[in-house]
């Protein structure tokens, strides 16, 4: 019995079966090429690596539209295969809709193989002088619309047939859906970025409005002193540390003298510089741990932890003489300030018992400024000199 002809059969359906196979693993192998690379380019090479690999394609190369251009995205062929990072550059050629073999099946969306490249006309003019050999173009379609063109091409003529061609085409469907899926989920990444990026300017400004409004809420513009907002708490507290330690605590109230007869005489602009530089002056004069704020209109007050009577006294007459030395510009005329001081202490020996003592020492040096302005102005005042004077 001749079995030659069962030999033969048999080795045509082991090839078709390994034909098969090396189908097969290209299109499971795509569909799961890693979509987390960087560019369309190393998404494609991956791809085209793939059908590479597990076929007998000599070369391959994919050309995606651009407006109405097909242009060079990558292109694999066996050295690349073995030498990975040999790092061939393709050049990036450009073909019109319409223009060759390529750009016919873009146009058609029809899948055009040319067996001898050598012998077709509309081949010659794109081609190398030597090139005659097989070229198959699949146009790459997604929901209608074409996204570019896959070549493959060998440089024996009559090398590939039906069987190619048909996987081409099942292939350049994958890669269709793979390209789409993958520009879908960078255009998505790149919008969380934008929209991250947009979040997190916005919670900054937020951030810094916040703060912002919270340093207004707390601080006079003017003179940029901290306000009675900002007093209260911090002098409830210090004086609240200086009672549980038995400190000394003073304060210290400054009015301006005449300052209304100032804005109406010399302008308000003159009276803004007063008080700025009255500011100035006041703050110069603080320790750490003093507490300074404009209370209100012409008014200031300090709270001195650890000073006694006599100290935050000498303090005063210091602020007085001070300001007494300097003079404002008002056209041809200057302008001279005095100011009235307020003062009142806790003695550190002292244990009082009252849930108002800040509001208490706020008072006592609120009479005692007035009783200065009332006799005089331009002087200070302290509390226990004058408690028992009508």
């Amino acid at each position: 019995m001749d079995n030659s002809r069962f030999a033969e059969t048999y080795q045509l359906l082991n090839q078709r079966f390994m034909k098969l196979v090396g189908d097969l693993s290209s299109l499971r192998e795509l569909s799961t090429v890693d979509m987390q690379v960087n560019t369309e380019q190393d998404l494609l090479a991956s791809s085209l690596r793939i059908l590479l690999e597990n076929n007998d394609y000599q070369r391959c190369s994919v050309f995606l539209l651009r407006d109405d251009r097909l242009e060079c995205a990558t292109g694999v062929d066996w050295p690349d295969l073995l030498q990975p990072d040999r790092g061939q550059v393709y050049h990036p050629r450009q073909f019109r809709i319409g223009e060759g073999i390529m750009g016919l099946a873009a146009e058609t969306g029809n899948l055009q193989h040319i067996h001898d490249c050598g012998s077709e006309p509309r081949f010659a003019p794109h081609a190398s002088n030597d090139f005659s050999g097989d070229l198959i173009c699949v146009p790459i379609i997604n929901s209608g619309r074409t996204l570019g063109v896959v070549n493959v091409s060998h440089s024996r003529a009559n090398t590939y047939n039906q069987h190619h061609e048909h996987l081409l085409e099942i292939f350049a469907n994958f890669l269709g859906q793979v390209l789409t899926n993958w520009r879908y989920a960078n255009s998505m990444e790149k919008e969380i970025r934008q929209r991250t990026r947009e979040l997190e300017n916005a919670l900054h400004e937020a951030q810094e409005l916040k703060r912002r409004y919270k340093h207004l809420a707390i601080v006079d513009e003017l003179t940029a002193l901290n306000n009675r907002r900002f007093f209260f708490p911090e002098a409830q507290a210090s004086l609240a540390n200086a009672v549980r330690h038995r400190h000394d605590f003073s304060i210290m109230m400054i009015d301006l003298d005449h300052f209304k007869k100032i804005n109406d005489l010399h302008g308000h602009a003159v009276g803004d510089k007063v008080l700025q530089v009255t500011a100035a002056l006041l703050k110069g004069q603080t320790r750490e741990g003093d507490i300074l704020a404009r209370f209100g209109g012409e008014e200031f007050v300090m709270a001195l932890p650890s000073t006694d009577w006599d100290g935050t006294l000498i303090l005063a007459d210091r602020i007085l003489e001070t300001l007494r030395g300097i003079s404002f510009s008002s056209g041809k005329e200057e302008v001279h300030v005095t100011a009235s001081i307020g003062i009142s202490s806790l003695n550190g020996n002292e244990s009082p018992d009252q849930p108002d003592l800040l509001e208490t020492l706020l008072r006592q040096a609120d009479q005692a400024l007035y009783f200065g302005k009332a006799h005089g102005r331009n002087q200070s005042c302290q509390y226990r000199d004058i408690k028992f004077t009508n």
